[in-house]
C-alpha cells in the first residue's frame, strides 16, 4: 500500500512539474512574443488563437509594454476591445511610466482615445517624465485630441521634469487653435519652465509671430528675463525674426534690458548683422 501511494506521489508531482519545465517556459515566452507581434499589427484573429494557446494578455515585454498597448497603438478598436474583454488592464504602464491613453494621444487617433476615456482611463496619469496625455496631443498638434482631452478634465497645468507645460509646446510649435484652447483652460500664460523661459519667449524664439500676438493678447509679459537675463525680444532679435521684433517692440518690449552678460537687444541684433533688426531697434531706442 505504501509503495502504491509512493508511486501516486511521484506521479502527481511528475504532473505538477512538467508545466514549468524549461522547455514549457520557453514555449510560453514564444506565445507571448508572437502575441506583442500580432497586437502590434492590430491581428485580431492572430489574437484570438495565442490566446487561445495560452498566451498571456498580463505579459510584457523587457519594455513593459503589454498586447494591450500594442494594440492601442495599432489604432484597432475591435483588438482593444477583445483584449479588454480578456481582462486586460487598462491602467497599465511601462517602465516609462507610459500608459495607453498617451500612446492613443500621441498617435492622434481620436476615437481610440474617445475609446479609453469611456472606459474609466487615468486621464492624468503622467510619465517617470512627467509627460501627460495631453502634452502628447499638443506636441503632435492634435486639436481634436486636445478639445476631447480637455472635455475630460485633463489638466493644463501639469509640467514635466523640464518644467515645460502644454502652452509652452504650443507656442513652440506655433499650434494657435491648441494655444486658444489652452488659455481658455486658464492656462498660466506666464508659467516659467527650466531656466526661467516662457511660453512667450518660445514663440519669439520660433519667429511664432501669430503665436506671439496670442499670447501678448492673453497678458504674457513682454519683459520677463531667463536665468540668463533674456528677454523675447533678445531671443527674437538674436534668431533674425524681424516681425516678431516688431510686435514685442509694438507690445512694450523694454529696450533697456540688458543680459547676464550685459548685452541688450540691439547688442545681440548687432552680432548677428541683421540690418533689418538693428534699424527697427535703433528706431525704437
Amino acid at each position: 500500500m505504501m509503495k502504491n501511494i509512493v508511486k501516486i506521489s511521484g506521479y502527481l508531482l511528475i504532473l505538477l512539474f512538467v508545466p514549468f519545465s524549461p522547455v514549457h517556459a520557453d514555449e510560453f515566452r514564444q506565445l507571448n512574443f508572437a502575441l506583442f507581434d500580432a497586437a502590434k499589427e492590430g491581428d485580431l484573429k492572430q489574437v484570438q488563437q495565442l490566446i487561445e494557446k495560452g498566451a498571456s494578455v498580463k505579459s510584457r515585454n523587457r519594455f513593459g509594454n503589454s498586447a494591450f498597448i500594442y494594440a492601442v497603438k495599432s489604432g484597432d478598436i475591435e483588438l482593444v476591445d477583445y483584449l479588454i474583454q480578456q481582462h486586460s488592464a487598462i491602467n497599465m504602464v511601462n517602465t516609462r511610466g507610459r500608459n495607453a491613453l498617451m500612446e492613443a494621444s500621441k498617435e492622434g487617433s481620436i476615437e481610440m482615445v474617445q475609446y479609453l476615456l469611456d472606459h474609466d482611463v487615468e486621464v492624468n496619469h503622467f510619465s517617470l517624465k512627467r509627460i501627460t496625455a495631453l502634452a502628447e496631443a499638443v506636441y503632435a498638434e492634435r486639436k481634436d485630441v486636445v478639445t476631447l482631452l480637455l472635455a475630460h478634465d485633463a489638466r493644463v497645468d501639469v509640467v514635466d521634469n523640464t518644467g515645460k507645460t502644454a502652452l509652452i509646446y504650443a507656442s513652440a510649435n506655433g499650434s494657435l487653435e491648441v494655444i486658444k484652447l489652452l488659455l481658455t483652460k486658464t492656462a498660466d500664460v506666464n508659467a516659467k519652465y527650466g531656466h526661467d523661459l516662457t511660453a512667450l519667449m518660445w514663440a519669439a524664439g520660433y519667429g511664432k509671430s501669430d503665436a506671439t500676438t496670442l499670447l501678448l493678447n492673453a497678458g504674457a509679459d513682454v519683459n520677463l528675463q531667463d536665468d540668463r537675463g533674456r528677454t523675447a525680444l533678445m531671443m527674437a532679435a538674436r534668431a533674425g525674426h524681424i516681425e516678431v521684433v516688431a510686435q514685442l517692440l509694438n507690445s512694450g518690449a523694454d529696450l533697456g534690458l540688458k543680459d547676464a552678460e550685459g548685452k541688450s537687444a540691439y547688442d545681440l541684433a548687432l552680432e548677428t548683422k541683421n540690418e533689418a533688426i538693428v534699424q527697427a531697434l535703433s528706431v525704437a531706442i
